[in-house]
């Protein structure tokens, strides 16, 4: 019984071995196979990428600028308000009197 075992045991692990070595040669021939296609994706994309991420990095420094700005919301509403005010007391100057007429 004790080399039946031993037998079983070699047996299995040969097939692991065998298991592994298919399937790193499956996996290298998928891999060179799709190399091309992923070289290609990656050089259409990533200008788009590139754009994108600009445009998310711009508006999310214009967000956090904006943020540190609205606390002064209330003055910058407050000095509106102060300058309807002011012009409201302006007078306003009459218009000017037409020229004369040319044979007069």
């Amino acid at each position: 019984m004790g080399p039946f075992l031993l037998v079983c045991i070699i047996g299995v692990l040969a097939l692991m071995v065998l298991g592994s070595v298919v399937g790193a040669l499956v996996h290298a021939a998928f891999w060179l196979i799709t190399l091309p296609f992923r070289i290609i994706f990656k050089l259409l994309v990533l200008p788009f990428v590139a754009v994108v991420a600009g445009i998310g990095l711009v508006a999310a420094l214009l967000g956090a600028v904006l943020s540190l700005l609205t606390p002064l919301l209330p003055l910058l509403l407050l000095g509106g308000f102060g300058w309807v005010l002011y012009r409201a007391g302006w007078k306003r100057h009459a218009a000017p009197p037409p020229p004369p007429a040319f044979w007069s």
